[in-house]
């Protein structure tokens, strides 16, 4: 059984929100993750938890300036709308013939620097003072599972390395530069040219014009909904030679496939930042600490992984995603800033949506898609709602609430709202006083209950009742609290 080591930093309060800007308005609850399993970080943030690195902190959402309710959509039930469908075929035009097609500013992305899943997790998050205390070497040993170095569920095809392509930045001059000012020279639908192609094709094949017309008559099957993958996955005509080709390859952080491409997406993350966030050298230098160091340990099936985007040889987008027992969480999205023009936060988010779909076949229990906090109160990161069916955490019953006008009519009344209507429900995972002495503490290099730990010692630990009640009985229970 892989254990979970924690400790606890209490209270982390007023410091500057990454939301609303002001200096002192922001508070939250922390700890440090020495070790997590993914089981147990899988209960943490479905209480309303999120980690940064191996820092795991929940926000004081009736007293913090921008609340922050964990967000969460039902993949197996997600339905494209229309700016997803344009977003998607601008990608496979751009992969088709290499030109940038004029992009317009959908309600999904509002602007789509905006888009990159959970931008909370570290420009808006600030890192208390508390530093962990470093554990036992040894007994770290004797904690860890045997086998860390495990293989993704479901690797997406194999990459590429490298930075440069010569035919890439030629298209990238001509597409992101060149403008068509001649009204009359207007690009067809892409519609019309897909039939135009198929009906060349069949003239190529020396049907009589009758059996072409035939062929081409619209069948009953169009009438059938085309899901997620259908629209992923659609492929040049045969005879046509793609312009770029994208590949999505899913590594392991702690793997040492990771390690081999690791300079180029540190490159990738520090021009982001840099041209997306206007984060100065110095900002930039956290992250591995951020975005590569992780607590989550598991079986062969779960933990922290890097979702890298090729574009040919040129790495252009990288997701940060966590494999949990019930679903995919997003970390965070970072791309290259040349590559706007694709809405490559958005492109992510349906990319990462039906990678969490086939993992459902293999784990049925993973059902959904986290997208970490949504913040009504920022009207940029509302883009997050246009992913349905999405529902929101109770920040007091922990139940999940359909984000619907019921739902949204509430947080237009108060930024802080109790989303369960029923004032009876109450915490299902609420720790009680007798609960208390079932707390795991882990001292020295031996693990103890509280009851144990009072008996030996003698006097108590003052912030357990909190630690208890924010990380909810199960947790409590089960994870080891590191004391001294």
């Amino acid at each position: 059984m892989a254990f979970s080591i924690v400790e606890y930093c209490g209270e982390h309060s007023s410091y500057q929100c990454g939301y609303c800007k002001q200096s002192s308005s922001c508070h939250s609850y922390g700890m440090w993750a020495h070790k997590l399993s993914c089981l147990d970080y899988q209960e943490l943030i479905d209480r309303g938890w999120r980690r940064s690195g191996c820092y795991c902190y929940k926000p004081m959402m009736d007293v913090t300036c921008c609340p922050s309710y964990t967000i969460k959509c039902d993949a197996m039930n997600f339905r494209l709308n229309k700016s997803h469908k344009k977003i998607i075929k601008r990608m496979h035009k751009f992969l088709r013939d290499g030109k940038q097609e004029p992009t317009e500013r959908t309600i999904l992305s509002n602007s789509d620097e905006t888009a990159s899943q959970d931008t909370s997790t570290h420009e808006h998050m600030e890192v208390p003072c508390v530093q962990p205390k470093p554990l036992d070497a040894s007994l770290m040993g004797l904690l860890t599972s045997a086998n860390d170095e495990h293989h993704p569920v479901g690797d997406a095809e194999g990459g590429t390395s490298g930075l440069h392509n010569p035919k890439l930045a030629e298209t990238l001059n001509v597409s992101l530069h060149s403008s068509d000012s001649n009204v009359n020279n207007q690009p067809k639908k892409a519609k019309v040219l897909r039939i135009e192609r198929k009906r060349e094709k069949l003239q190529k094949k020396g049907l009589s014009e009758e059996a072409i017309e035939q062929m081409m008559k619209p069948s009953g099957k169009q009438n059938q909904e085309k899901m997620l993958e259908d629209f992923l996955a659609e492929c040049p005509q045969e005879n046509e030679t793609p312009k770029h080709r994208l590949q999505i390859v899913t590594l392991l952080t702690s793997g040492a496939k990771f390690q081999e491409s690791l300079h180029v997406s540190y490159a990738l993350y520090k021009k982001y930042q840099s041209a997306i966030h206007n984060d100065p050298p110095d900002a930039i230098e956290d992250y591995l600490d951020f975005l590569v160091k992780s607590p989550l340990k598991g079986s062969q099936e779960y933990g922290s992984y890097h979702q890298q985007y090729w574009l040919d040889d040129r790495l252009i987008a990288v997701g940060v995603i966590d494999v949990l027992p019930n679903c995919v969480s997003s970390v965070y999205f970072f791309y290259d800033p040349e590559f706007k023009f694709l809405s490559l936060g958005t492109y992510g988010s349906l990319r990462e949506l039906a990678y969490t779909r086939s993992l459902n076949s293999k784990i049925p229990s993973i059902k959904s898609y986290y997208m970490g906090f949504y913040i009504h109160s920022c009207p940029k990161m509302r883009y997050k709602s246009n992913l349905q069916p999405s529902y929101l955490l109770c920040p007091e019953a922990y139940t999940w609430h359909m984000l619907d006008k019921t739902v949204l009519a509430k947080l237009d009344a108060h930024k802080y709202s109790r989303l369960n209507a029923d004032v009876g429900a109450q915490d299902a995972n609420k720790t009680t006083e007798q609960d208390l002495k079932d707390v795991l503490l882990l001292v020295g290099r031996s693990y103890t209950t509280y009851s144990e730990y009072l008996e030996m010692v003698g006097k108590g630990i003052p912030f357990l009742s909190e630690y208890a009640r924010l990380v909810g009985k199960s947790c409590a229970k089960k994870m080891m609290l590191y004391r001294v």
